[in-house]
């Protein structure tokens, strides 16, 4: 079995990608952690963690990041691939390895089924309001733009 790493192209890092994902709003919750998903073109799944000062000082803060850093790394292969998930905790009375693992696995899993639904539900939409039939334009198009 190869070693379990979490290396730094599993890190969301820049806002943008932080942005990005909360703006997509496809979010679940299970009252351990709240996760937030969203696509992206890359195979690996990344995390980003985001700990409130609600839950303490620096060093409950840090011990919540080490803890989902951990959980990633030991459950990453069994999370699904071409994943931004960002990770906040809720709970930090329930704050333990083994609940964030199980909670990281129901919530990437649940997200995953999201994403594909409304990735299904977006390529449809397009098909069903195609052209206007007066104008042969699509109905969000600007005027003089031509359909292709």
């Amino acid at each position: 079995m190869s070693p379990q790493t979490f290396t730094k192209a599993q890190h969301i890092r820049s806002p943008a990608d932080f942005e990005r994902v909360y703006g997509l709003k496809c979010k679940v919750a299970d009252g351990v952690l709240l996760v937030f998903a969203a696509h992206h073109e890359n195979p690996v799944t990344r995390i980003g963690l985001s700990v409130s000062k609600k839950h303490g000082g620096a060093i409950v803060r840090n011990r919540l990041k080490r803890l989902l850093r951990e959980a990633f790394r030991l459950v990453q292969d069994q999370i699904p691939p071409h994943l931004d998930l960002i990770l906040i905790p809720l709970n930090k009375e329930k704050a333990s390895l083994a609940a964030y693992q199980q909670s990281l696995l129901k919530g990437s899993d649940r997200l995953q089924r999201r994403l594909n639904q409304a990735a299904l539900h977006d390529l449809s939409l397009p098909d069903l309001t195609l052209t206007d039939p007066a104008t042969m334009q699509r109905p969000d198009a600007k005027p003089g733009e031509t359909t292709p």
